[in-house]
């Protein structure tokens, strides 16, 4: 273990992931305040669980016999929500996306050396690269923020089966195609975007551990756990 303890692992990996802890915690606590569901303790100090699985954060919301499936599920979901919006407003306005996707599109050397050197000339590029790499990691909605969804999506089954059964689900399906469509691509674009940040961030980690570790004489150990957030 590069930092000979796991304590000091869990502080320098929540403190590399602080914002996208913030952003998450803070969109259930969002999410439930908009909804109108009372709300308790808030936190982004990682704690150690029983199952040795560390906690980033939590936010407390109080569950009663009116919190139905559709709500609790908005209230899991929100992290993936505001982090998906947040990628997508650091690529089209600080990296200006369309622009770049453009050139590389053209295939064309030229073209692709241009792109690169105006995303390097990005003012501030390391941090916004920096804040898309937490954002991205911390947005996944976490056990717990799941616990809901498969009572809404029975809900939606139920749904979906009488509107089948009074001959509207034609009608209903065509009109959300569109909203559908435009939702998975944004979806689509913000994961492909994360999934080349943490790629690019895999290397750069590599390098790190692998010069740290010829320095100190040690190699790196991974834990099976993982962490998890509230």
């Amino acid at each position: 273990m590069l930092m000979g303890r796991q304590d000091r692992a869990v502080v320098v990996y929540a403190i590399v992931l602080l914002p996208g802890v913030f952003l998450h915690e803070a969109s259930h606590w969002l999410a439930a305040t908009l909804l109108g569901v009372r709300t308790g303790t808030f936190s982004i100090i990682p704690r150690q669980q029983p199952d040795g699985s560390i906690q980033l954060g939590y936010v407390e919301y109080y569950k009663s016999r009116t919190l139905d499936p559709l709500r609790e599920s908005v209230i899991g979901g929100a992290p993936l929500i505001a982090g998906t919006a947040v990628i997508l407003l650091i690529s089209y306005h600080i990296f200006n996306y369309p622009e770049i996707a453009a050139l590389v599109r053209t295939g064309q050397v030229v073209s692709l050396t241009a792109a690169l050197e105006q995303l390097f000339q990005t003012p501030d590029f390391l941090l916004w690269l920096y804040l898309l790499f937490a954002i991205a990691n911390g947005m996944m909605p976490s056990r717990s923020d799941r616990r809901a969804w498969p009572a809404f999506a029975i809900t939606l089954a139920g749904l979906a089966l009488v509107l089948y059964l009074f001959g509207w689900a034609n009608t209903v399906a065509t009109e959300l195609a569109r909203p559908a469509a435009l939702m998975f691509g944004y979806l689509g674009l913000a994961f492909s975007l994360a999934i080349g940040v943490d790629l690019l961030f895999m290397v750069i980690i590599a390098i790190l551990e692998g010069i740290v570790g010829r320095i100190k004489g040690v190699s790196v150990v991974y834990s099976p756990t993982e962490a998890s957030e509230q």
